[in-house]
């Protein structure tokens, strides 16, 4: 099978935490070139982004109180169907009772904001050298910044 270098393909980039997926077109040289590089940067390692701090990414979050009664309201609802928006909603929640219970103890607060943090990752696919909880707040300050906008 014979490909033509120059013949132009679409490439369309997605990753989580981008509002919409970036394409462009391009030529098959060109593809196989960037796939080469990526395959270079593979092997490198894993980089985080910059992470907000807790006070950034929960700025303006609703009171605590309020994302409990409203996560186990809609828990209770729609156990079979809960969205993203719930989970990433629900890691920040335990992430906020960690950060406050952090200052007496380390303890059962902190277990569940690090294991939810990790059902994120997996649910967004996103690298598991990440630090967890430091992606649930930079999640959290995206999607409060969609929810502004609306």
């Amino acid at each position: 099978m014979c490909f033509n270098p120059n013949e132009i393909v679409t490439v369309e980039l997605d990753c989580p935490g981008w509002t919409a997926p970036y394409s462009r077109a391009i030529t098959r040289r060109q593809l196989g070139e960037l796939l080469l590089e990526l395959d270079d940067m593979a092997e490198g390692a894993i980089t985080a982004p910059e992470w907000p701090t807790a006070e950034q990414a929960y700025a303006d979050a609703p009171a605590i109180a309020y994302e409990q009664a409203w996560t186990e309201r809609i828990a209770n609802i729609s156990s079979d169907e809960l969205d993203r928006d719930w989970y990433l909603r629900h890691a920040a929640l335990l992430d906020r009772i960690a950060l406050r219970d952090e200052h007496d103890q380390l303890g059962t607060a902190t277990e569940e904001a690090d294991a939810t943090a990790l059902m994120l990752l997996d649910m967004d696919q996103a690298p598991r050298g990440y630090d967890g909880r430091a992606y649930v707040r930079q999640q959290y300050a995206l999607w409060a910044q969609q929810e502004a906008r609306r």
